[in-house]
């Protein structure tokens, strides 16, 4: 058995409409704001730590580098945050600011936006649950951990995000389980007719079984059965998984582009 939704729309449609859910979404989670001719800063200044939640979005497509920089290093400074970030959601932009942050020894991330074909196959979905946030956050904690060991308060502030967000979207969440314990999951934001898969993850010991796969599956499938018609996730340009989302029948659609700088 299919859920299947038949895709009429293009892919620059699709990508305006996530561009929109994004700005939306990371407005909602923010507890400050500001804008300017440059760029719109969103801070949310009870997770200091988290770079995607304290950042600066440009908006000027003539600004370089330097001016967005100088501006970062004002707001998020004066913010008491010692980490510097600033995205695009234009790929022009991003292109073109590109080798201006790595002269100033910035990093640059790439994030690729793909879209669900619209056909999930149903029943390779039956070990996978849906939970509640309170269920997933002893995995969020486990996971964090492993990625950061060096730093308790990240690791609580990571993990507090997922709740900031829940409040601010509808949100889902799928798992696969061992032994009772949710060893991989996923979560589904929805808004309107879109919906975003994200925040893919399996502990380690229980990699390459396939589990991430299947609550990937299910999180688009509940989707489309629920009317979404644009079902997406953002993938990392440089990093696997973007390959298995391919596999799982996604397609790219756009460029998102992040400059960070850490704290010295």
């Amino acid at each position: 058995m299919e859920s299947a939704g038949s895709r009429t729309t293009t892919p620059s449609d699709d990508l305006e409409r996530i561009v929109g859910f994004c700005r939306y979404l990371d407005e909602r989670c923010s507890e400050r704001i500001f804008s300017s001719f440059l760029a719109t800063a969103l801070l949310c200044e009870s997770l200091p730590l988290v770079y995607d939640r304290n950042f600066l979005r440009a908006e000027d497509p003539e600004a370089s580098a330097n001016e967005l920089a100088a501006l970062a290093d004002r707001i998020l400074g004066a913010a008491g945050m010692a980490h510097r970030k600033v995205i695009t959601d234009s790929a022009e932009i991003g292109e073109r600011l590109t080798p201006q942050f790595e002269g100033l020894a910035w990093k640059v991330d790439r994030a690729i936006a793909m879209v669900h074909s619209g056909a999930v196959e149903q029943e390779r979905l039956p070990l996978v649950s849906e939970v509640t946030s309170e269920e997933m956050l002893p995995f969020w904690e486990e996971e964090n951990r492993e990625f950061h060991p060096e730093s308790e308060e990240l690791v609580r502030q990571l993990t507090q995000q997922n709740l900031v967000v829940e409040r601010s979207i509808d949100c889902k969440y799928f798992a696969r389980r061992s032994g009772g314990r949710v060893v991989s999951g996923c979560q589904l934001y929805s808004r309107g007719g879109a919906a975003q898969i994200e925040a893919v993850g399996t502990l380690r010991e229980y990699r390459n079984q396939g589990l991430a796969s299947s609550v990937v599956r299910r999180a688009a499938w509940e989707a489309f059965e629920s009317g979404h018609d644009l079902v997406w996730l953002m993938a990392d340009e440089n990093d696997w998984p973007k390959a298995l989302y391919a596999k799982l029948g996604f397609s790219p659609v756009g460029r998102f582009y992040g400059f960070s700088r850490g704290t010295s």
